[in-house]
């Protein structure tokens, strides 16, 4: 397998999450409409990939010829999730049950991530906050970061 960041943008925005849609590289809004998008995963649209480092893995399969090394790869890919629109009832605490929902739900998928050569090592949750989409409208939500170790073996 070969890094592929599309492979496992595709593999996320493939799991099945009750209640939140969950968006492709391809799909990042321009534009979050609450009344039809949200809740709403998707790739952050200025730091989707903010961090990769590679180390030849520690066996035998180091040794050889370049193409017969195995390699891991550490990369951290970074999610905005938006539940509702800033103004949505009386304050960001109203959406703390439906938004930790949400949240384990993520969490819970992201575990069961299956794609060949990839293992989740790492999901974080920011704090719930006031965020903007890429419009500049305001939700409440968070950020997602996960990290991934990814094998290869080129």
């Amino acid at each position: 397998m070969s890094l592929s960041v599309a492979t496992i943008a595709t593999g996320i925005s493939n799991l099945s999450i009750t209640g939140v849609t969950v968006k492709d590289m391809s799909g990042i809004p321009d534009q979050v409409n609450a009344s039809r998008d949200c809740p709403i995963l998707f790739p952050h649209p200025d730091q989707f990939l903010s961090g990769s480092n590679g180390e030849p893995a520690t066996s035998a399969a180091t040794f050889g010829a370049p193409a017969d090394r195995a390699w891991i790869f550490y990369r951290t890919y970074k999610y905005v999730y938006l539940h509702a629109p800033v103004g949505a009832g009386r304050g960001i605490s109203e959406h703390y049950l439906g938004m930790s929902n949400n949240a384990d739900a993520i969490q819970t998928a992201l575990t069961l991530l299956d794609l060949t050569s990839v293992d989740v090592r790492n999901i974080n949750i920011s704090d719930f906050a006031v965020l903007s989409d890429p419009s500049g409208s305001q939700f409440y939500g968070f950020n997602l970061t996960l990290v991934l170790r990814e094998w290869i073996n080129p």
